[in-house]
């Protein structure tokens, strides 16, 4: 023989006390969702913590952010100067019209007058020089 229950299943066509109450305050606008809490402390995008907020900068930061701006431009300069003084060295397809020495700190030194090698390295100096002038401009921020 089976055993009959008389408890009473949900779902049986009659909402429960709690969907009756969550459905009227929907409906008298009064409902407000829960805002999404953080899970493991991360907080959610958009929202920055009082702490991480940008700081005010003391008189003493704020001199040497000026005087370490004032360095960063003045080498910009100096990169500029020297790319320029490179952007007005002519080599003619003459083989000896100009000659290339190099000297390291020991006083050896090499002397060539390689027209291609020349503007090979005259090139490559022109690349690096954009490139670092590139790397002072980035630094260069307010």
């Amino acid at each position: 023989m089976t055993k009959v229950t008389t408890e009473t299943k949900p779902g049986n066509g009659k909402p429960m006390a709690g969907d009756l109450a969550i459905a009227k305050t929907i409906l008298q606008g009064t409902f407000k969702p829960e805002e999404p809490k953080p899970i493991l402390g991360i907080e959610p995008a958009g929202i920055i913590p009082a702490e991480i907020a940008k700081k005010e900068l003391t008189l003493q930061e704020k001199l040497l952010k000026v005087e370490n701006l004032h360095l960063v431009v003045e080498k910009r300069t100096k990169l500029v100067q020297t790319r320029s003084e490179l952007e007005r060295f002519q080599v003619s397809s003459n083989d000896f019209n100009c000659t290339l020495k190099l000297t390291d700190s020991d006083g050896n030194s090499f002397i060539t007058a390689f027209t291609p090698g020349i503007k090979k390295v005259i090139e490559f100096l022109k690349t690096s020089f954009d490139a670092s002038i590139k790397d002072v401009e980035d630094k260069i921020i307010f």
